[in-house]
C-alpha cells in the first residue's frame, strides 16, 4: 500500500530525521546528503545540488521529491547499523512477510530509453552522483551507488545484440532488509533512477 504523501512532511518526520547525524554511517554534521540532495536535518530545508535550487516536483510521477526523501530518510533513522554483505539481490528475492511485491518495470524502462544509446552516460551520471563503474559478473555495464552509507544501489545494464534488446537490472545489497520495507525501497529505487536520468543531462 502506498503511503499518502501528506504524511511525509517535515512535520511529522523531523524527529526521527532529527536523529540520524552521527548514526548509520552518517556524519556527525547536520547535512544529510542523499542522491546530489543536501537536507538541513534540523530545519529541513532541501537543496538540489544538481541544479542549486530546492528540489521541484519528480518529472515521472509529479510527486514532491523532498516528501520522498523525508520518507526514505525517517525509515533509515529507524534502523540498525547493519554492514553490508556484498551479495547482491533483486527486489523478487526480499525475502520475510513483511515485503510485498513491486513491479520495477517502469524504472527499468527508464533506464533503458534514457542509457541504452550511451551506457557510457550511466558511469557519468553515477560519478557526478558520488558513484561510479564497478564490476559485475553478468551484464556489460555496472555501476553503483551508495544512496546512503549503508545503502549501495546497483544498476546493470546489458547493450542490445542480433537476438536481444538492451536490458538492465536494480540490485540491492542483502542487507536492504534491515533498513527498508519492500515499500520504502522501491520509492529508494524510483528516486536513484530519476537522479541518474537528472545526473546524465545536466
Amino acid at each position: 500500500m502506498s503511503h499518502p504523501a501528506e504524511l511525509w512532511t517535515w512535520d511529522n518526520c523531523s524527529d526521527k530525521i532529527r536523529s540520524l547525524p552521527g548514526r548509520n554511517g552518517l556524519p556527525e554534521i547536520g547535512v544529510l546528503k542523499i542522491l546530489g540532495y543536501e537536507l538541513d536535518a534540523g530545519t529541513g530545508a532541501i537543496k538540489d545540488s544538481l541544479s542549486g535550487k530546492p528540489p521541484q516536483m519528480d518529472p515521472r510521477t509529479y510527486r514532491n521529491v523532498s516528501n520522498t526523501l523525508f520518507y526514505i530518510l525517517s525509515a533509515y533513522s529507524t534502523a540498525n547499523n547493519t554492514p553490508t554483505s556484498g551479495k547482491h539481490i533483486s527486489s523478487k528475492q526480499f525475502r520475510g512477510t513483511k515485503f510485498t511485491e513491486r513491479s520495477y518495470t517502469g524504472e527499468i524502462m527508464s533506464l533503458v530509453r534514457h542509457f541504452e544509446s550511451n551506457t557510457d552516460r550511466l558511469i557519468d551520471a553515477a560519478k557526478i552522483l558520488g558513484g561510479g563503474a564497478v564490476n559485475f559478473p553478468t551484464g556489460d555495464v555496472a555501476i553503483e551507488l551508495h544512496v546512503l552509507p549503508m545503502v549501495p544501489v546497483t544498476v546493470v545494464m546489458k547493450n542490445a545484440d542480433e537476438e536481444f534488446s538492451t536490458e538492465a537490472w536494480i540490485y540491492f545489497d542483502e542487507s536492504i532488509e534491515s533498513y527498508f520495507d519492500a515499500e520504502q525501497t522501491y520509492f529508494l529505487a524510483h528516486l536513484t533512477v530519476s537522479r541518474l536520468i537528472e545526473a546524465a543531462n545536466c
